[in-house]
């Protein structure tokens, strides 16, 4: 017998995402394409250093949620 036969189980995960999840993930969607867009045009940043600034603020903001989710997970 292994470790793996006592192991508890997992939950799965929900079917399809909720209408808060799909707000939020369209919210920050075309929040990011306006950044991306303020910073390429008006700001007249090349086009390399407005996708990297952009590519920045999105993993700021995946490490933001994956704290918050692991943080509810725990409760």
């Amino acid at each position: 017998m292994s470790d793996l036969d006592h192991a508890p189980e997992r939950q799965t995960l929900p079917e399809g995402f909720s209408p808060l999840a799909k707000l939020g993930i369209g919210i920050v969607a075309v929040a990011s394409l306006a950044y991306f867009l303020v910073s390429w045009r008006v700001l007249h940043s090349p086009l390399t250093e407005a996708i990297g600034e952009t590519a920045g603020s999105l993993a700021v903001v995946l490490l933001i949620v994956s704290v918050i989710g692991t943080a509810r997970a725990h409760d």
